[in-house]
């Protein structure tokens, strides 16, 4: 019709058996021209014993028409045979024969990099050798280093470094990648020293280490405490024998001398680093406020924070936390409020977990009364905070002999409905029971029970705490009761303290009655339960007269 038509007829093989007895085989057959196009395609389960199979793939592959097994194909098929059997050796010569294909340099590499395992992948490599005709290359080599170093294995890092030796004793072309891969490995093991002799190898070369060679060789020296190498290194680094330093390095270096208290050194580093042309990141700032916090140099802190603000770099929580705790930890909160306006002025104020870490620290080291006002601040601008940091402020307001502060804040976090009511009261109930304020604890019960709500386990345990704290045994059986009649069993602790009180006043009767309901919550919890105190244990013992 004068038309020309072009015939294609293309065999995917795929091993998929374990024993690789069985091969999915896929055929493809296409005829086509300009205008039309005819196709077949088929999919078969044979086995690879069969004569039948053999026989047929040898006349497949001499049909005038046919297109030998293309690159992709036997790359996979060769990965699927090696990776899915111990005896693949022999099936993969018998592949080569059937399939007229010849495993050369590019397809062994193509072969080795997609091996999930080193030791398989080096056991292919070592088969090569005596493959017909292979010849190992500098890119097999190559190959082979990267697979190996992938992990952190001391055998591989041995192999790789003597594979690298001989390549470079066979004259092939060897690459600043191939020094690297095996250097970085021998940092992974804990062995610099072995890597500093590959340094010296590069060098030799005349090839230029990256920057991240570099810096994983810092690293693992000053890990393994060669501080002396490790600052000698950075100082040839210094001197220009790679191509540039970057900010890891100097944050590297800084974060030793902060380590050592040595901030003049650190401080020298990091105007280095800017004189360099080498933006401070986070790592950079975090890094100098910590050291200084270690030393307790508050200005310096406050001027590194504010630097950092100034370049814009975003503080995270770390950042933040530290800060806070060592300017309350100081005794200086104000000049955490100083630092909280310019915090507002940089457009860093709104963010929640600021206003948290600041609320935490301020709790944490005795100021109350700023945590109080800052944490209404927050909940204003729209910031609704974790149930743990109202709980953990309203305890220390009670404690602190705050009270009235403390209830005010109840009513105020109850109008804004973010928080339950039950989590609500049960906070402020644990605090106003720890500060001994038994009075206000009873009138925050019966305003809560007002609501028509139903105190929990939680609520009745703090209450029965407080009692046993202040010594009321007769509210504190009260509570016990309570406690048994909603089916719970109460805290191990108090009753402790409340057994130990009972005996002081010789009422035997009611404190093995509180042992005894004990005693069910500690069968529950096995052995993993708290213990009951010397008291109660020797209490059946005690020969005390039940009378009294």
């Amino acid at each position: 019709m004068g038309s020309l038509w072009h015939c294609r007829v293309e065999l995917r093989i795929n091993f998929v058996s374990e024993g690789c007895n069985v091969v999915s085989c896929f055929a493809h057959f296409r005829l086509q021209n300009q205008r039309n196009e005819f196709g077949y395609q088929g999919l078969g389960i044979v086995n690879l014993q069969s004569y039948r199979f053999w026989s047929s793939f040898r006349e497949f592959q001499y049909e005038e028409n046919h297109r030998t097994v293309s690159k992709s194909v036997l790359v996979r098929s060769i990965v699927s045979i090696i990776q899915k059997t111990d005896k693949w050796d022999t099936l993969l010569s018998r592949l080569c024969v059937v399939s007229s294909s010849k495993i050369t340099p590019p397809i062994a590499v193509q072969v080795i990099k997609r091996i999930k395992k080193p030791d398989i992948a080096l056991k292919f490599f070592e088969w090569l050798r005596g493959c017909n005709g292979f010849k190992h290359d500098s890119l097999t080599y190559s190959a082979i280093l990267k697979v190996l170093t992938k992990d952190s294995s001391p055998a591989h890092a041995t192999v790789a470094d003597g594979l690298l030796q001989k390549k470079i004793d066979l004259g092939f072309e060897v690459s600043p990648t191939d020094y690297e891969f095996v250097l970085q490995q021998w940092v992974k093991v804990g062995k610099p020293e072995k890597a500093l002799g590959l340094l010296d190898g590069m060098k030799s070369y005349g090839f230029v280490p990256s920057c991240l060679s570099c810096n994983i060789m810092l690293q693992g020296l000053f890990k393994a405490k060669r501080t002396d190498l490790g600052l000698e290194l950075f100082h040839q680094m210094q001197d220009g024998w790679i191509d540039a330093l970057d900010t890891q390095t100097f944050n590297i270096v800084m974060k030793v001398a902060c380590i050592g208290r040595r901030m003049e050194e650190a401080l020298r580093h990091f105007n280095t680093m800017k004189q360099r042309d080498c933006m401070p990141d986070l790592d950079s700032f975090n890094i100098l406020i910590k050291g200084f916090s270690e030393k307790g140099e508050t200005e310096m802190i406050c001027c590194v924070f504010k630097q950092m603000l100034d370049l814009n770099v975003k503080p995270d929580s770390y950042t933040l936390n530290l800060l806070i705790k060592e300017l309350c930890k100081q005794g200086r909160p104000e000049r955490g409020n100083d630092l909280f306006y310019h915090m507002r002025r940089v457009g860093w104020i709104d963010k929640k977990f600021v206003y948290t870490q600041l609320v935490d620290s301020l709790c944490n080291y005795g100021w109350w009364l700023k945590a109080l006002k800052i944490f209404v601040k927050m909940i204003r601008r729209g910031h609704h905070p974790k149930v743990s940091l109202y709980s953990n402020l309203v305890r220390r307001l009670c404690t602190g002999g705050r009270i009235r502060q403390a209830f005010k804040l109840k009513d105020f976090i109850v109008k804004k409905g973010f928080i339950s009511d039950i989590e609500i009261y049960n906070a402020l109930m644990e605090g106003v029971c720890l500060a001994g304020r038994m009075d206000m604890a009873e009138k925050l019960l019966h305003e809560y029970q007002h609501k028509r709500l139903d105190p929990d386990v939680r609520m009745w345990n703090a209450l029965l705490r407080g009692h046993c704290m202040q010594k009321n045994v007769s509210k504190a059986l009260g509570i016990v009761q309570k406690i048994k009649e909603i089916g719970m069993v109460p805290d191990l602790d108090p009753c402790n303290n409340l057994i130990t009180n009972l005996i002081a006043e010789k009422k035997i009767e009611e404190a093995m009655q509180v042992k005894s309901c004990i005693q069910v919550y500690q069968n529950t919890c096995y052995e993993t339960g708290p213990a009951l105190s010397i008291e109660v244990n020797n209490l059946a013992d005690s020969g005390v007269d039940r009378s009294g």
